[in-house]
């Protein structure tokens, strides 16, 4: 255990030492701008620093033009071993595929608790009641079914009995309009969509960042590029934890952001920014627990029975 927290304490001190170089240094690489692509899961809050960036203009200070896609998860895994995108933000997803041999790394993570909260249609006042019912979720395999299954676990529901039925629509706008029609009795759904379900009458059961932590989203990458590309992801990842840096320090200026890209209100956008501060990495580190839940999902549900050094998915830029 002692070598897995100087790997994090190493991976942490790296990062800091990138975020507050010189400001001088910014956008002193020599070189036309590079193109890079930037998967995410789902637009919501918990990849808000990804615009962040753009916004604020951290990946041209570091020549770089980001295009960010959003994309599903294991889609997003296939993706970036093909070179199709550069850089995936599933980073629960980069690690556990990581973890069963695949040449993947993560290198930071924006969030280190799940911003998922499950809620569900009128007359379901908790989670028990949902045994036999219909739940959804964006895609299997990703961050969101691992909360989903720890919080119906962490309620005597165990969803790989077969306890409740599970399928995969789509992403939360999707999966609120299946609630309201009825065709489903609950699904988990990110901030900001938590708060118009609320709104629309609908109850909230939980959260899933009382339950478990993972570092998801963030930034994920091949060996390779990371091998060819070394300096490139460096500067990557210093945009990206200066926008963290940013969206922590400056909630006016984040709330406009969320508010332009994500087509909120600012009511809703201000109750988002505040549900959601607790559950963002400080400093763009991952935790080392969330991490080992990640590993230790994917080592259950793979049947693998060795122990997986951190080494192989957490890399020292």
């Amino acid at each position: 255990m002692s070598q897995q927290y100087r790997l994090i304490f190493a991976f942490l001190v790296t990062v800091l030492v990138l975020a507050f170089r010189s400001q001088h240094a910014y956008g002193q690489t020599a070189g036309k701008n590079e193109l890079i692509r930037i998967a995410y899961p789902s637009r919501g809050i918990t990849v808000l620093p990804l615009r962040i960036a753009q916004v604020q203009g951290y990946f041209q200070q570091e020549q770089l033009v980001a295009e960010i896609i959003q994309m599903r998860a294991a889609i997003t895994v296939t993706a970036l071993t093909t070179g199709d995108i550069h850089y995936g933000a599933p980073t629960d997803s980069i690690v556990r595929s990581a973890a069963r041999g695949q040449p993947l790394k993560g290198v930071l993570s924006f969030v280190n608790k799940p911003m998922h909260y499950l809620v569900a249609k009128p007359g379901i006042n908790s989670v028990e009641e949902l045994r036999g019912k219909t739940l959804a979720i964006n895609s299997f395999g990703a961050s969101e079914q691992l909360t989903l299954w720890a919080l119906l676990k962490a309620h005597g529901i165990d969803p790989d009995k077969k306890e409740v039925q599970v399928i995969a629509i789509g992403d939360s706008p999707v999966r609120l309009e299946a609630l309201k029609r009825g065709i489903v009795d609950a699904t988990v759904v990110l901030i900001p969509h938590v708060i118009i379900a609320r709104n629309s009458g609908f109850k909230v059961l939980g959260h899933g960042g009382g339950h478990l932590e993972l570092s998801t989203p963030g930034l994920g990458v091949t060996d390779q590029l990371l091998k060819e590309k070394r300096d490139q992801a460096k500067r990557v990842v210093r945009a990206m934890v200066r926008a963290i840096l940013f969206m922590r320090k400056n909630k006016e200026e984040s709330v406009r952001t969320a508010m332009s890209w994500l087509a909120l209100d600012r009511d809703v956008a201000e109750k988002s920014y505040d549900m959601a501060f607790d559950s963002f990495s400080e400093d763009g580190s991952p935790t080392l627990k969330g991490l080992q839940n990640s590993v230790a999902l994917e080592k259950q549900r793979a049947g693998i029975k060795e122990e997986i050094p951190l080494t192989k998915f957490l890399p020292v830029l």
